[in-house]
């Protein structure tokens, strides 16, 4: 059989064995992801505040960690990933490999001694599956990120009410809904922040957050501190000091304009990941609504008188953005 005859079949079999090393590195990545020796006191995994039956968080106002010890915001859906460009509320990371590892090593969430003790707990724990998946390399920090991220990629929504109602069935969403989702782009104006484009409900950029009363006196000294500090010291004491924290994107970049700002969630599954916001302070979805809408006029844009019904209503469609059941599907 000629070269040219050939080319098909040798991209086909390069093709499946670039899917089965991805399935084989994603499901070294879950393992990971599910194992709570990975932690200072053998009892946390990512899996403990991102669960997969809450949308992968983990129904706290904020999360907690090793020891019982507790961070200052909240756990975010890790659904969609693979659209996002930016990761943590603050943007402090720009790629899952780098995110990865934050946790094994902060404090307050596995509380791992340094990369060197992770490596150590994954060499005891998986070596075999690293050498089956990286026979040349091993556990590295490398590859442990890899696996991890390989895993996260493939944390893709399964389709959703509003999801079939966009491909064409007018009666996947209630009248409600339908109502609401007029709104929602429309007099509303949540759209202008949770964009539909690609389907991510999100802008990737960053909106001002309330701050609680009691930091409020706190916050100049916080923001004059941290301009000092290096960068590695400003990402560890976001997940340890509520007062930098509540800095949101400022603690990374530090620059005044972005005080008190945080990352645009995603929408997705909105109705599984309360409570809300950077800090877990909005219990409901309802109250999260009503406090964007009041936080939202106070920026000066105009989203028209909106009455209970219609509150209720956007209440309604952001519901219809949960996928039913099943939490998750392998992306292709």
């Amino acid at each position: 059989m000629g070269l040219l005859l050939l080319m098909p079949f040798l991209g086909a079999a390069e093709e499946r064995t670039s899917r089965t090393r991805g399935e084989a590195l994603a499901s070294l990545g879950e393992a990971l992801f599910f194992d709570t020796s990975l932690s200072a006191d053998g009892a946390v995994a990512c899996a403990t505040c991102h669960r997969p039956d809450a949308a992968f968080t983990d129904g706290r106002a904020v999360s907690r960690g090793a020891f019982g010890r507790q961070g200052a915001r909240n756990a975010p859906s890790l659904m969609g990933l693979a659209q996002t460009r930016e990761f943590f509320w603050d943007g402090r990371r720009i790629s899952l490999e780098a995110l990865v590892m934050d946790p094994l090593t902060t404090a307050e969430e596995h509380g791992l001694a340094g990369e060197s003790a992770v490596l150590a707990l994954v060499q005891a724990r998986h070596a075999k599956g690293f050498a089956r998946v990286f026979p040349d390399e091993g556990v590295t920090r490398e590859t442990v990120a890899k696996a991890l991220a390989a895993y996260l990629r493939q944390l893709v929504p399964a389709p959703s009410p509003f999801d079939r109602f966009q491909a064409g069935d007018a009666q996947a969403l209630l009248p409600e809904q339908r109502r609401g989702f007029a709104l929602f782009v429309g007099r509303a104006g949540c759209a202008r922040c949770h964009r539909l484009e690609e389907g991510a409900f999100t802008d990737g950029a960053y909106h001002p957050g309330e701050v609680p009363l009691a930091l409020v006196p706190r916050q100049p000294d916080a923001a004059r501190n941290v301009l000092g500090w290096e960068p590695e010291a400003r990402r560890a004491a976001i997940p340890a000091r509520a007062d930098v924290a509540a800095l949101g994107r400022y603690a990374v970049s530090l620059r005044a304009a972005d005080l008190g700002r945080f990352r645009t969630p995603s929408l997705r599954n909105v109705a599984r990941t309360a409570p809300y916001m950077h800090d877990g302070s909005v219990p409901t979805l309802a109250q999260a609504v009503e406090r964007e809408l009041y936080y939202r006029k106070s920026e000066g844009l105009q989203v028209g008188d909106l009455t209970p019904a219609d509150r209720s209503s956007l209440v309604a469609f952001l519901q219809a953005l949960t996928s039913p059941q099943v939490p998750t599907q392998t992306a292709p």
